[in-house]
C-alpha cells in the first residue's frame, strides 16, 4: 500500500471484534513505533504492549473514568468515543491489543517529549493500518496510571520507575465496516511563496 493512501485511508475505530493480533503483526506495529522521530536521536521512549482483553478492559475502565464525559460537542457518530456514548465503560473499547508509549519522567516537561510520544503512537497507527488492523490512539494514560494500584501493575511489567506511561494505542480487528473519511476542511493549510523581490 501507497504511503499516501495509508495516511488518507487510516480511520480512528472503536469498535473491535473479539479476536486476538497475531505477535508476529504486534511486534511489526511496536517496531514502526520504535523508529518514530524521537528528541536528539536519543530513542528515550519505550512502548509495553499488552495482548490480555481482561487486563486491557480493567485498565480501560480507570482509563474512561479519568475523562470529563460531558463534552458540548460530539466525537464521532460512525465510531462512538465514551464521550458520545455513556454507555461504554471502557476507554479502550474492547481492543484486542494495546500498547502503552512512556517517556523519561525527568524529561517530562521538556518541550518535545510529549509530541515524541504521539509520533511515535502516530506510527504504530499508520503501521497497524498497513497490516489491516484497526486502531485509535488514547489520552489520559499519565491520569491511568496516578490511581490507585496502577503503578503496582508498571512495577509488575517490569518498567523502569523512570518512565510513566503518556499515551495507548488500541489495536484489533474491526467490526462491521470501515468509516468513510470525513471530508477535510477548507482553509487549514497556508502557503506563502518565497518573495522574489
Amino acid at each position: 500500500m501507497e504511503l499516501a493512501d495509508i495516511i488518507r485511508g487510516r480511520r480512528s475505530i472503536r469498535k473491535y471484534e473479539a479476536r486476538r493480533v497475531e505477535k508476529e503483526k504486534l511486534d511489526a506495529v511496536a517496531e514502526a513505533g520504535l523508529y518514530a522521530p524521537n528528541p536528539g536521536g536519543r530513542q528515550g521512549s519505550k512502548i509495553i504492549m499488552l495482548d490480555d482483553p481482561a487486563l486491557i478492559d480493567s485498565i480501560g475502565i480507570v482509563n474512561a473514568d479519568c475523562e470529563n464525559r460531558h463534552w458540548d460537542v460530539g466525537v464521532s457518530s460512525d465510531q462512538p468515543s465514551i464521550i458520545d456514548d455513556q454507555s461504554i465503560r471502557s476507554g479502550f473499547y474492547g481492543c484486542a491489543a494495546l500498547a502503552m508509549v512512556c517517556i523519561q519522567r525527568e524529561r517530562r516537561d521538556q518541550v518535545n517529549q510529549i509530541g515524541a510520544a504521539f509520533v511515535c503512537a502516530q506510527n504504530m497507527v499508520l503501521r497497524a493500518y498497513d497490516l489491516g488492523l484497526a486502531s485509535v490512539i488514547v489520552g489520559r494514560a499519565e491520569a491511568t496510571f496516578e490511581r490507585p494500584g496502577m503503578r503496582e501493575l508498571l512495577d509488575r511489567w517490569g518498567l523502569d520507575p523512570a518512565y510513566l506511561p503518556i499515551v495507548f494505542v488500541c489495536l484489533g480487528y474491526i467490526r462491521g465496516g470501515y468509516p468513510p473519511p470525513k471530508a477535510r476542511l477548507e482553509g487549514r493549510y497556508l502557503y506563502v511563496p518565497e518573495n522574489k523581490k
